[in-house]
């Protein structure tokens, strides 16, 4: 029997039925020779502390450094189940082919799964290496196996990324929390907490800015019966200067310079996950992670899409055949007015010579582009299809030809300084045929060659300087993708071009961290680091883990482990002296932030009022109540309030308008346990318990 081991559990079902697999059984399908079996993620992982005898956080045995990493089932009485179904196919079965993800993570997955399930040694073990779920690619993928060994390289990169991460992750977050004095963790981590200083640094920068005056010179001029305007391509600090240039102008003849070129703008290339996520947070304000839900979903379960945790926009060049297919299966769409099945044949005839397909440009996977899998749009949920929708645009556009603008420039020299005005038309709109259409801008004259104009009168434009805008999650993305700006050394500069911070699959999961952890807030389309996020930067600012330098090393090096230049053994140590000799500026750098209050700790001490019970204490917010502060002092107090009543959850105003007059408004929201809705008061009786009223 052949056991299949996908990474989730709907992907398993998709090759079940490639294979023949029918049959379900409790935690995989079995038919045909093939019985397919799913890991529900990281299902095995690095073991925490624990596992070496280190329950409580203590500056006293950090740095751990494990002589050999433990690993650990998820503690989740599901995984565990999954876990043992695991082991028992792959105990009795005749040949494993490994079906997850075809990456680095999907390939620790597995690995991390072997080593706790000890098959039989020469148990021959095979990779299915496919970028999208169709039949005809998987039934290729099947008849194409690779032995395992292939991937050995992608193995211990990952491997070594995972334990480094899990060095500087748990040594520098137990020690930074404990010096600090915090009693909830204060998380570091190489990515996360090099993307923070980007957040910090753009916001600091913004608010301390100080805005500046400049002064730019226009004079206005005529061409028959067409005005129009020439601008100093000089910013003038000082008005006076300024308006020195223009004395005397007025009346005075310039010669015109005319040029007119023709420009081709060419196609966008295809969608990665970076450039996807961006987009539709410009367009449609989707985060990042809704972005990342919605393309995992259309690859997944709608089978629409190719893989979307990629880094890369081109495709291989044996794909050609595959491309005209799947424009040939797409259904007709309309974008800006026009339907794609007009463009189709187009399309199909720009293949052949297409900048995307290089080889050279494809890690592990390919460009996201649509499968041509037929599917009722309406079964989409409203995010999904928005993300597809994207993905087909993006995918004709760029099949489509160079879209042809005619530019004009006009300009005159006086004294030392040019002035000048510049506009664009489309000629050919090419691949803009699909893009909303941008405004046309003032056109100008055909002005002869030698022609001379009076200067008809000479004005100045005062503006303002601007600092760089706070980051939005499209900007952030564009900034974590080409952090190398960041780095000052070449060759670290050269492996960010790649990566960057983190990688297009943990992108948004970095960023939904940050958010959870308090570090950052999403104000709007703005990302805005907390009181608590400043000051933890500020405090680690000089160390490296701060900075995407950092990252670009490791990235670097784990390349080389993947290139087989670098043995996996010296990578981990050169991380091992790392946190050894950086752990001690980490706890001295925390310092910095113990008197500071985490928002867990301003919320906790901050009074609501009296406590209308005792009339000593204050009252304060838990998570699920309000209650006095004297609940476990002496004298003590059990007065509590709790926030939800009758499937209502109350508002802050409503809880203390409760505690401070003894009752509220009139509320609407509440239900009855047999879900029947109804309004009434919240009121305190004499006992300062919580009772519902229904009294106007």
């Amino acid at each position: 029997m052949k056991t299949i081991l996908a990474e989730k559990p709907s992907v398993a079902r998709t090759i079940a039925s490639v294979v023949g697999a029918y049959l379900r059984k409790d935690g995989y399908l079995e038919g045909n020779g093939y019985q397919v079996t799913w890991a529900l993620g990281h299902l095995v992982g690095l073991s925490m502390p624990e596992a070496y005898g280190f329950k409580n956080w203590s500056l006293d045995h950090l740095p751990l450094i494990p002589h050999a990493f433990k690993l650990q089932v998820a503690d989740d009485p599901g995984i565990q189940k999954q876990f043992k179904v695991i082991q028992s196919l792959f105990q009795n079965a005749n040949e494993i082919i490994v079906a997850t993800d075809a990456g680095r993570e999907g390939e620790l997955i597995f690995r991390y799964i072997l080593q706790l399930v000890h098959p039989p040694k020469q148990m021959p073990i095979k990779r299915l290496w496919i970028s999208d779920l169709t039949v005809a690619t998987i039934k290729k993928g099947l008849s194409e196996l690779r032995p395992i060994s292939e991937f050995d390289r992608l193995y211990f990169a990952a491997k070594a990324r995972s334990e480094a991460d899990w060095l500087v992750g748990i040594n520098f977050t137990q020690g930074y929390t404990v010096a600090s004095g915090k009693s909830k963790p204060l998380s570091i981590g190489r990515v996360q907490t090099a993307t923070l200083r980007l957040i910090v640094d753009r916001y600091l920068e913004n608010q301390g800015f100080q805005s500046k005056p400049f002064y730019v010179p226009k004079i206005n001029l005529e061409h028959g019966q067409d005005s129009f305007t020439l601008s100093c391509e000089t910013k003038f600090q000082d008005r006076a200067e300024a308006e020195q240039l223009l004395d005397g102008l007025v009346g005075q003849t310039v010669a015109i310079h005319k040029e007119d070129k023709e420009v081709k703008e060419k196609p966008p290339l295809l969608y990665d996950l970076t450039t996807l996520q961006r987009t539709a947070n410009k367009v449609h304000r989707f985060t990042a992670q809704q972005t990342l839900d919605a393309a995992q979903a259309l690859y997944e379960k709608h089978k629409l899409i190719s893989y979307p945790r990629t880094d890369s926009q081109y495709l291989a060049n044996n794909q050609k055949e595959d491309v005209s297919n799947v424009f040939s299966s797409l259904p007709s769409l309309e974008f800006n007015g026009t339907q794609t099945d007009t463009l189709t044949i187009a399309c199909i005839a720009n293949i052949a010579e297409n900048l995307v397909f290089n080889d050279g440009k494809i890690s592990d996977h390919y460009a996201i582009i649509p499968t041509g899998t037929s599917i009722d749009l309406a079964v989409l949920g409203a995010i999904e299809k928005s993300v597809f929708l994207l993905i087909v645009q993006r995918f004709y556009q760029s099949f489509l030809s160079d879209c042809i603008k005619a530019q004009r420039k006009l300009s005159t020299q006086i004294q030392d300084h040019s002035f000048s005005a510049s506009c664009t038309q489309i000629t050919t709109k090419g691949w803009r045929l699909l893009s909303p259409a941008a405004d046309q801008e003032i056109t100008l004259p055909d002005i002869p060659k030698d022609t001379k104009l009076p200067i008809l009168e000479g004005f100045i434009h005062e503006g303002v300087t601007k600092p760089k805008p706070l980051f939005s999650e499209s900007s952030l993305l564009g900034a974590m993708e080409t952090a190398g700006q960041f780095v000052a050394d070449k060759s670290l500069r050269e492996s960010l071009k790649d990566r960057g911070l983190g990688t297009p699959a943990t992108r948004a999961s970095i960023i939904e961290t940050l958010i959870k952890r308090v570090y950052i807030t999403r104000e709007k389309s703005k990302l805005i680091p907390s009181e608590i996020g400043i000051a933890f930067i500020e405090s680690l600012r000089n160390l490296s883990v701060a900075s995407p330098e950092l990252t670009g090393e490791w990235e670097y090096q784990l390349k080389r482990v993947e290139r087989n230049e670098l043995a996996y053994e010296a990578f981990m140590d050169n991380i091992t002296t790392y946190v050894r000799n950086v752990f001690p500026q980490v706890v001295a750098a925390a310092q910095k932030v113990a008197q500071l209050q985490t928002p867990e700790e301003q919320l906790r001490n901050q009074s609501f009022g009296s406590c209308p019970k005792c009339q000593t204490g204050d009252i304060r917010k838990g998570k699920k109540s309000f209650y006095c502060s004297q609940w476990n002092q002496d004298p003590q107090c059990d007065f509590t309030v709790w926030m939800s009543h009758c499937n209502k959850k109350l508002t802050d105003s409503q809880l203390v308008q409760l505690i401070s007059t003894g009752a509220t408004k009139k509320l609407k929201g509440f239900k009855s346990k047999a879900g029947k809705a109804f309004e009434a008061k919240l009121v305190l009786d004499d006992a300062h318990k919580v009772k519902l009223s229904f009294d106007t």
